[in-house]
């Protein structure tokens, strides 16, 4: 597995949290960003991180051009009529790998974050219904769901009351808010998560803001029980 892996600033790591870019980024994009924002605050000083880094491929919405890429993109709708379930399944095994490593370097699985972007925050938010152990907090930025009905089929229930922070931009122009609240409603309703925060904000587009990452910091720190 290709992944980018930061040690924490004070051993031993006590917590552990696992950030998936978004398409055509890669590691060192936007979760080292985040990771590195997250090791300048006292709190996460013995915190340690496993970035993945999603594998070349084509990509059909992009005209079959390679990048990195979770799963594939046929079409940008909140209801799409084609979806990649193998692509996006096997992208859900490497969350788990990421956990399990976490947990085999002595992390206690309620000190454990899934955290993403865009498709990496599709994950994040599916891997709270498929994740075999409970862990501490799922976050998403600017998350939507892919694939429904098989999540309806196989989702398991042991983080059903786990922490969840979703934020998105109300002028999201790739992940349309409608995609949010879909999401929202999908989780809450259909997969019976009962912990979901859901914020809007206002002007932001397909990014994240300063106020968005003061509340996740926040969620952070009150999911795993922080000082």
């Amino acid at each position: 597995m290709s992944a980018v892996r930061i040690a924490a600033k004070v051993l031993p790591a006590n917590t552990g949290i696992v950030i998936l870019h978004g398409l055509g980024d890669t590691a060192n994009g936007f979760p080292r960003t985040i990771a590195n924002y997250l090791r300048g605050i006292p709190a996460f000083e013995q915190t340690s991180f496993i970035l993945p880094d999603a594998p070349i491929s084509p990509v059909s919405l992009n005209n079959g051009y390679k990048m990195p890429s979770w799963f594939d993109i046929y079409e940008l709708s909140a209801h799409p009529s084609r979806v990649d379930a193998d692509g996006f399944m096997k992208s859900l095994g490497v969350i788990e790998k990421c956990v399990q490593e976490h947990i085999d370097a002595g992390i206690k699985p309620e000190n454990i974050v899934v955290c993403g972007f865009s498709q990496g925050a599709a994950l994040s938010l599916s891997s709270a219904a498929t994740l075999p152990v409970k862990i501490g907090a799922f976050a998403a930025f600017s998350g939507f769901v892919t694939i429904p009905n098989q999540l309806r089929q196989i989702k398991k229930d042991h983080n059903l009351d786990t922490p969840i922070f979703h934020g998105h931009g109300d002028s999201d122009p790739v992940v349309p808010l409608e995609g949010g609240f879909i999401a929202k409603d999908f989780y809450q309703n259909d997969c019976g998560f009962k912990n979901i925060q859901f914020e809007v904000y206002k002007g932001m587009d397909h990014s994240v803001c300063p106020e968005e990452m003061d509340q996740f910091v926040k969620f952070l720190k009150r999911a795993l029980k922080m000082k």
